[in-house]
């Protein structure tokens, strides 16, 4: 119990260290970086959330966006276990801090549910503790919580390994963990995946490995218990399993369509040889030696999606744990606890492989050779999945245990128990600088607006609003997380291929009189133009719509906000802000 007390505290003092200065600024900032913008999406939907619920609105759908359309939220039937969380926090707290509990939380449950793991298996607290660093401070999980906050849920996968092991016990605590740590892997439908591919690996090789017959009693445990956890998750899963036969709602595969992704991003969102090997691109010292391979075929074209730098200290531990299985495979061992340390690093090392495979994309090419890769024959049943290069979060994992083990074997040369927590904290500190994400801080501070929208907040509650450019691509993520401040409905925010964004399609002009009176009919008062969003494109059209725009007799110039800047330049801000014109949109009479 004293040494679980001593890694908690130690794992919280390095979310502190390591997040910093998220801790100390839970209220008004969010962790972040350069391309980030769902964080922003994330905030809105807490926001809307507590709105709505406040309000008397429905929570499926709101008329605040793509107004008068208004937008239908697929993702709130999605995963009800996450939605359910995600509810709670938002009706509870405050939408940064609602953002900000998960990631920090997250840390500490990916390092100690890992720690728990390896302690575990390993029977070394030791090893746990360097696993947990591991695997809780990776790189993947910090650019992660930088932009996709529920790829941060991953602590279910751990903790359902931890679980499946300890089912060898008896007793009936063992098993209500097992069907929890089975039902919680839906937080994310993606961790569920894996664990589904970790579960497939895992059977198989306890049969191989050990035999039915030795095992009889705990296979049946397994199959039982997965079939009680089944009958938990069975339901939530049946309206995407009609959507995805029903050939009404299947639409066209596409980004934004969350049962059908194409095809093609498989062969973009799978892992490369050098998003395994290179430090991430945010690493103070060698981050530049790794960006200039950034859109390579070595590398990858997304920081987000190939940052699964597993760290070379971690690397050569596992391989040392390897290479002792190796010694030991063939050999029949009459220690009990070599036998059983035998056993997982045999699996561990056959699902390091498996989930390699799957982080491939669909094929490799060798001249006129097609070697097809597990991407291809899963896309055919869930082709909801596109993003392959995720499973190098289990090769993460696994690496983390293996390198646990690693540590373990090289800790048993010495006698000391201060030499032992000497080593162990060295290799934490190597693996710690291997992972540095900062200078400069990876923190966005969300406190405040533009002065535009809180000018917009004192006009009338009905007040409907166009931002300029329009967001043709997709929803501007930023303007709505504005919206939070004036709390104004909007035409903006339409999903592609909806009957509201076909309509903003029309809509692209403003210097053109028709534009304005088509806004009129909408309800429309007030636009925003954003005269550096018009500048920054360089395209001669959309230099010429702006100088227009003051031309078009069916607007009125209300005022202009001047630019705006953070006011702590080591941070950013959504308070930074190009120049903003306001038009009120004329009536008929006028």
């Amino acid at each position: 119990m004293r040494g679980r007390v001593l890694a908690v505290v130690c794992f919280f003092i390095l979310v502190i260290i390591t997040t910093y200065p998220l801790v100390f600024q839970m209220h008004s900032s969010i962790p972040g970086f350069f391309s980030t913008d769902e964080s922003y999406a994330v905030l809105w939907d807490s926001w809307n959330t507590k709105f709505s619920v406040t309000h008397g609105l429905p929570l499926k759908e709101s008329s605040f966006l793509a107004f008068p359309f208004g937008k239908v939220f697929i993702g709130n039937i999605f995963s009800p276990v996450f939605f359910a969380l995600s509810f709670i926090l938002a009706v509870f707290f405050a939408p940064v801090l609602s953002y900000n509990l998960p990631v920090i939380l997250n840390i500490f449950l990916n390092a100690f549910f890992v720690y728990l793991l390896i302690n575990r298996i390993s029977n070394n607290r030791f090893a746990g503790f360097f696993g947990g660093v591991i695997f809780g401070f990776c790189p993947y999980f910090f650019v992660r919580s930088w932009q996709h906050l529920g790829e941060t849920y991953l602590w279910p996968m751990p903790l359902y390994l931890w679980s499946i092991f300890r089912l060898r016990e008896r007793g009936f605590s063992t098993q209500v963990i097992y069907v929890l740590s089975a039902v919680l892997l839906t937080v994310n439908y993606n961790v569920t995946y894996y664990t589904l591919i970790i579960f497939s690996t895992f059977l198989p090789y306890l049969i191989f490995k050990e035999g039915v017959k030795n095992n009889i009693e705990y296979i049946k445990k397994i199959i039982y218990l997965s079939l009680i956890a089944a009958l938990f998750l069975i339901p939530q899963f049946i309206p995407e399993i009609k959507a995805l036969f029903s050939p009404s709602s299947r639409g066209l595969a596409s980004a934004h369509n969350i049962l059908f992704r194409p095809f093609v991003d498989l062969f973009a969102q799978s892992a490369r040889p050098l998003s395994y090997l290179l430090p991430s691109i945010v690493h103070p010292l060698f981050g530049r030696f790794t960006e200039q391979f950034i859109g390579s075929a070595l590398y990858g074209i997304s920081v987000t999606e190939h940052t699964l730098y597993l760290g070379w200290v971690p690397i050569i531990l596992a391989a040392f744990a390897i290479r002792k299985f190796m010694y030991h495979r063939h050999t029949k061992l009459a220690d009990s606890g070599l036998k059983e340390a035998n056993f997982y690093l045999g699996f561990f090392t056959l699902l390091m492989v498996v989930a390699w495979f799957f982080s491939q994309p669909p094929w490799w090419q060798i001249g006129s050779v097609k070697i097809y890769m597990p991407s291809f024959f899963m896309y055919k049943i869930m082709p909801m999945f596109r993003a392959y290069c995720r499973f190098g979060i289990v090769v993460m994992l696994v690496v983390a245990v293996l390198a646990g083990f690693g540590l373990k074997f090289m800790l048993e040369r010495f006698k000391s128990k201060r030499t032992k927590i000497t080593i162990t904290a060295l290799c934490c500190g190597l693996v710690l600088f291997e992972f540095w994400n900062w200078p400069p801080y990876k923190v966005i501070d969300v406190s405040k607006a533009p002065a535009v929208y809180y000018w917009l907040k004192g006009q009338p509650a009905d007040t409907v609003i166009a931002e300029y450019p329009l967001d043709l691509v997709g929803p501007n993520e930023l303007h709505k997380l504005y919206q939070t401040t004036h709390e104004k409905r909007m035409i903006n925010g339409a999903v592609p291929g909806t009957p509201a964004h076909e309509n903003l399609k029309t809509l692209a002009d403003l210097s053109l009189p028709q534009t304005a009176a088509a806004l009129r009919r909408m309800g429309v008062r007030y636009v925003l133009v954003h005269r550096s969003d018009y500048l920054k494109t360089e395209l001669v059209e959309e230099i010429r719509q702006l100088e227009k725009i003051p031309l078009n007799r069916g607007l009125k110039f209300v005022r202009s906000f001047p630019e705006q800047e953070c006011p702590d330049k080591r941070i950013r801000c959504i308070a930074e802000s190009g120049p903003v014109d306001v038009y009120e949109v004329l009536d008929e009479k006028s």
